[in-house]
């Protein structure tokens, strides 16, 4: 899948914007509010910080191998049999987070705004936009990823505004309620929704124009995005209490609906999902592509063919109407069970070629 389309640094933050922020403040409060509380935004923040090493370490692979997928070095690296396998693997990997996302904005919609649609109506019509940006490559999922970041800054300056009379920073103290260890370990909950970023940078990486300015980009847009749901953390706190938060599937709903704006505009939420939803679209679309991307060079089609683009349209209504039409099937997969799948994969991979990348330039010395 040949999109050598040139995604510029801008363009490039607002992607790892949108892969940071919305979906950790969907589901994620509630996991890490059920986990350590209060703590939950210095988890938050420790997520965001350990998963810059993780990156600097795949940009620094990406960059033995200029022009070439995670995908294509893979087969280098590890051989073509095991290259072959990392891309099964991460065909799956990127695939399952990309239905992940597109069954947390169904939740938004399903459950909340429009109880009376069919799930499988929007589902069907949410995939077809995702398939259709993914059709046109990356570089429409970039100039989208600008209007996404635009309508995140909007989102959160509403959230401060309408939370400020109620700010309390007495709420969120002690620090470290939990213990270092627990908050510590809190933060792998944070990496089960951003960790995709470090393994989807190396299949993007092709098409950005700036190679020497991608980890600075990267680290901003991640510390950008990092302080928006940190940021959302800490005022759900402030107006709920970690105990209300802990009871809540999607606590950033019933958020937005208790914060004092409510009281002069009537159905808020819906204001503020419309706002949310442009984030989700570009990370779904983003990790679709990759997932599209890294089956193709797999198996090794080079050309884009309607047929293939109906064959993933289909799968991802399929697996998102199993994934999410059960909520408390969703909820126990992702808060219990999702991190046994995505954790190995985004600490192995990035480990397994480091060190294969070392073997191989030790030994070319020889």
């Amino acid at each position: 899948m040949d999109d050598r389309i040139i995604i510029n640094s801008n363009q490039l933050k607002a992607i790892v914007v949108c892969a940071t922020w919305p979906t950790v403040i969907n589901y994620g409060s509630g996991f890490l509010a059920r986990e350590v509380g209060i703590d939950m935004w210095l988890s938050g923040a420790i997520g965001v910080i350990t998963a810059i090493p993780l990156i600097y370490i795949s940009l620094y692979i990406s960059r033995n191998f200029p022009g070439r997928t995670i995908v294509e070095y893979s087969h280098d690296l590890l051989g073509i049999l095991l290259g072959k396998l990392m891309g099964l693997i991460l065909t799956i990997y990127f695939l399952l987070y990309a239905v992940s996302a597109i069954s947390m904005y169904i939740h938004h919609l399903t459950d909340f705004l429009l109880p009376e649609t069919p799930f499988l109506v929007v589902t069907i019509l949410h995939v077809l936009v995702i398939t259709y940006f993914v059709w046109h490559g990356p570089g429409v999922i970039a100039k989208m990823g600008i209007v996404a970041f635009t309508m995140a800054i909007l989102f959160h300056f509403l959230v401060f505004l309408a939370s400020l009379p109620e700010i309390d920073y007495s709420e969120i103290r002690p620090f470290f309620d939990s213990g270092l260890v627990e908050v510590s370990k809190a933060s792998l909950t944070v990496h089960t929704f951003i960790g995709m970023i470090w393994l989807f940078i190396p299949m993007l990486l092709p098409s950005i124009s700036d190679q020497e300015k991608s980890f600075r980009s990267i680290v901003i847009g991640l510390a950008i995005g990092g302080f928006f749901f940190v940021f959302y953390f800490i005022v759900e706190i402030m107006i709920m209490g970690p105990q209300v938060v802990a009871l809540m599937r999607i606590a950033s709903m019933d958020f937005v609906r208790s914060i004092q704006i409510t009281q002069y505009l009537h159905r808020f939420e819906s204001f503020m999902v419309a706002l949310w939803y442009w984030s989700i679209l570009v990370q779904a679309g983003t990790l679709t592509y990759c997932a599209l991307a890294a089956f193709m060079q797999t198996v090794g089609i080079k050309e884009k063919k309607p047929s293939l683009f109906i064959f993933l349209a289909i799968i991802l209504v399929v697996l998102t109407y199993y994934m999410a039409y059960d909520r408390v099937f969703f909820l126990n997969l992702r808060e219990f069970d999702w991190k046994y799948y995505s954790l190995p994969i985004q600490f192995g991979i990035p480990t397994i070629l480091l060190i294969a990348l070392g073997f191989k330039k030790m030994f070319a010395k020889y």
